[in-house]
């Protein structure tokens, strides 16, 4: 078979399809964009020149890249071949998993298209200092994973997504207040990190601060008490843009609203952008000042709602191509068909899928997608014979607290018994001190019995690990959003 004598080409053979593969790419840059060349084709390569058949075998990582690639590049791929290599050649694609890592047959597609990374202008040392400060001082860092290329747009989000990018391209201008809402899990978060991290590439003068709003409202507390409010707020005379998230937090907070009402106002008045964040749109925020709601409607609102069945399936397709995986395109439809207003939720409930496939060396099944949602706390009905699945609506608010226990294990690809263990690896102990905090506050149980059921710590040691959560939801991102779904999950 052909993928049984890859191993063996000779120096000859493999430069020879580098060759033509150099120049079909090339050619094919002519027509198409060429960060999609490089996304769909990067971990592709020629396999072989048979010129018996008149046929080019083209090497794909596995399904799913099988799958796109054949669907959008089919065409122009065996156009180009025709061009540059031989006019009656035809094209076919096989899976050949050894294209997953480097490979002397696959090309360097950065490097031959010319595909740069922004270079950044230089800062003044000044500015340096500045953004070094106000990084330390408020703790919240943007998280490079979050791009505009890997949200997904959808039909519900696409006045959202669109104005994200135009206050990306001269900040201050355009839709100044920008103010995003939607419910929990639809991608608010990815959108406004998103937002900084493009607003730092193009304009890596501006310095761009980006704050849930319980992080604002613990500082302006703290600072108060210590009598060093004027320090905070010099703070923010330093920032070009703030993105302040999840500002339905503020309600009741009466004292901060009218601190911020006032960072507001002074960011308008010099032009500097602000953009926002919500579960709901100004007008329905509650315990908030009519003055802010007003400022918050003065630029532009956007809304965010749930994708439809065909757009979840997309997203799902997209996480998969970023990780280079695959799963049977029917697991994608019963995990878009019954997971329908949580985005985030897809994205768990593929990790647990996919962790699942690397740990177990083995396929996924429908079986697994079955187990899955039950973790997630769906009511699954199914019968394999009929390969259906009906999933009623799901349970939040479960008094079980053994149930969130095994739901947390599954979401960080632990064990229960790692979770009740004396293990100090860093994702045992936060999701082991996450629970801790969850059993205090939704559950109410008392510091004895949490200790007890993590393997008999002590009341200090439940008190302390309660505290440090609290701590690190407010200034560590990947921990709040764990903490968030968790919360989510509770139906609180």
């Amino acid at each position: 078979m052909l993928l049984d004598v890859v191993e063996q080409y000779d120096a000859e053979k493999i430069a020879l399809f580098r060759g033509v593969w150099e120049s079909t790419l090339l050619h094919l840059a002519q027509q198409q964009d060429h960060k999609k060349i490089f996304s769909f084709l990067c971990k592709v390569g020629i396999l072989d020149l048979d010129e018996k058949d008149k046929m080019v075998v083209f090497g794909v990582p596995n399904e799913f890249v099988f799958t796109q690639v054949k669907k959008y590049f089919s065409k122009p791929l065996k156009e180009s071949i025709n061009e540059v290599y031989n006019p009656h050649f035809s094209v076919k694609f096989v899976i050949y998993s050894k294209f997953s890592t480097s490979n002397p047959l696959l090309l360097d597609l950065k490097k031959l298209l010319h595909i740069k990374e922004t270079k950044h202008s230089e800062l003044t040392a000044e500015k340096k200092t500045i953004k070094t400060e106000l990084s330390h001082f408020f703790g919240i860092l943007f998280d490079p994973k979050f791009t505009f290329d890997t949200f997904v747009v959808w039909a519900t989000n696409n006045i959202a997504f669109s104005a994200a990018k135009a206050v990306t391209a001269n900040p201050g201008t355009a839709y100044n207040p920008l103010f995003l809402y939607g419910s929990v899990g639809l991608g608010k978060t990815h959108l406004m990190q998103a937002i900084g991290n493009e607003i730092m590439t193009k304009h890596p003068d501006k310095v761009v601060v980006y704050l849930p709003v319980t992080k604002l409202v613990d500082e302006i507390v703290t600072a108060i008490k210590a009598n060093k409010l004027t320090n905070v707020l010099k703070k923010f005379d330093d920032v070009d843009v703030l993105l302040i998230d999840d500002v339905q937090f503020l309600a009741g907070k009466d004292r901060t609203q009218e601190i911020f009402h006032n960072i507001f106002n002074d960011f308008q008045g010099r032009q500097k952008q602000i953009i926002l964040s919500s579960d709901r749109p100004p007008k329905e925020l509650v315990h908030i000042e009519p003055r802010l709601k007003s400022r918050f409607s003065l630029g532009l609102i956007a809304d965010i709602k749930s994708p439809d069945f065909e757009t979840r399936i997309a997203i799902l397709q997209s996480k998969l191509m970023s990780k280079w995986e695959d799963l049977d395109f029917n697991l994608l439809e019963i995990l878009a068909k019954y997971i329908k207003e949580n985005v985030r939720e897809l994205e768990w409930a593929l990790n647990i899928l996919l962790s699942r496939k690397a740990i177990l060396h083995k396929d996924v099944e429908q079986q697994d997608v079955f187990e899955c949602l039950k973790t997630l706390w769906y009511k699954v009905e199914h019968t394999v014979e009929a390969t259906e699945v009906a999933v009623q609506s799901n349970t939040k608010g479960t008094k079980n607290f053994d149930l969130l226990v095994d739901m947390v294990a599954q979401y960080y690809g632990i064990s229960v018994q790692e979770l009740k263990s004396e293990s100090r690896k860093k994702e045992i102990t936060n999701a082991r001190q996450i629970l801790m905090l969850l059993a205090k506050k939704y559950f109410q149980r008392t510091l004895e019995r949490i200790g007890d059921h993590f393997g008999g710590k002590g009341h200090a040691a439940v008190i302390y690990a309660i505290n440090n959560t609290e701590k690190k939801i407010k200034n560590d991102q990947d921990i709040s959003h764990d903490y968030e779904v968790f919360v989510d999950r509770l139906g609180k």
